[in-house]
This record gives structure tokens, C-alpha cells and sequence, in this order.
């Protein structure tokens, strides 16, 4: 085993850590909003956008990744804040469908508007070929890092 071969691990440790501090996705947008509560807006608004009157729980608990416990919870607390409405489906009043106020439009516009722009702006700053390798580098480090949390021996 080659030294040289892990002498740059130091600073990949550093950039995960600057990414860590960044808290590009933590902190607080437009009103007060957690990034969180930002993505389930831009989620209903991607579901909506796709011709449907209107999401379900378990719908935006699948985009998102997490369980439906955490969907409801932030489902609420953005309606109470205006952002979005519940209604029940008209056919199986067991199905209730999630769809955004013209508050909660504009501000998941506003998010898709500004995500578009920063990573638009990295393909910019990187170029075609880079951007293209680094979606590939980053999809094989999320693979290695899903695989070394199953594994515990690591």
C-alpha cells in the first residue's frame, strides 16, 4: 500500500467539513421557512406542475425521503402558515390532497427560480465536461457512503 495514495486525505476531510459548515440547505428563507419546508412547497408545486389537482401525504413523503409522521408535522405547520391546503379528495374522502396557496406558489417559484441559478451558475463556472464529472464522482461517493453505513466494520 502506496502512502501516496492517501496524502490527500486531510483535504477531502476539509472540503467535507466546509460543506458541513456551509449550511447552504439549513438555514432559514423567504418569511422565516426552513429549507425544509421550502422543498416540501417546491415538491407540491413539481406534482402539481405535472397536471394533478393535487398531492397526497404519502406522495410527498416518497419525493422527499422521509417518513409521512415528518410530512404531516411540516404539512400543518404550512398551512397554518397559509402555504398550502388540505381538501379531501372527492371520490375516496380517505385520500386528502395537498395543494399550494398562491402564497405558497410564489415562494416554491421563488426557490425553483433560485436553485435553478446556483447550479446553473456551478455548470457555468465548471463547464460542461466538469459538471458532468462530478455529478458522476458525487453519485459514486453517495454510494460509498450508503454502503459504509450499513457496514459497521468501517
Amino acid at each position: 500500500m502506496s502512502v501516496d495514495k492517501y496524502e490527500n486525505m486531510p483535504a477531502l476531510v476539509d472540503v467535507f467539513q466546509q460543506f458541513a459548515r456551509a449550511d447552504w440547505r439549513k438555514k432559514t428563507m423567504w418569511g422565516g421557512l426552513k429549507a425544509s419546508e421550502v422543498r416540501m412547497l417546491v415538491c407540491v408545486k413539481q406534482s402539481n406542475d405535472k397536471g394533478t389537482t393535487g398531492t397526497t401525504v404519502t406522495e410527498i413523503s416518497k419525493m422527499l425521503q422521509v417518513t409521512s409522521p415528518t410530512v404531516t408535522q411540516m404539512l400543518n405547520s404550512l398551512i397554518a402558515a397559509g402555504y398550502l391546503i388540505r381538501t379531501a379528495d372527492k371520490n375516496d374522502r380517505r385520500i386528502t390532497e395537498i395543494t399550494l396557496t398562491d402564497k405558497g406558489d410564489q415562494i416554491a417559484q421563488k426557490a425553483v427560480n433560485r436553485y435553478q441559478a446556483i447550479f446553473t451558475g456551478m455548470i457555468d463556472q465548471l463547464g460542461k465536461e466538469k459538471s458532468d464529472q462530478l455529478v458522476e464522482m458525487l453519485n459514486e461517493v453517495f454510494q460509498y457512503l450508503e454502503s459504509a453505513n450499513r457496514n459497521e466494520d468501517l
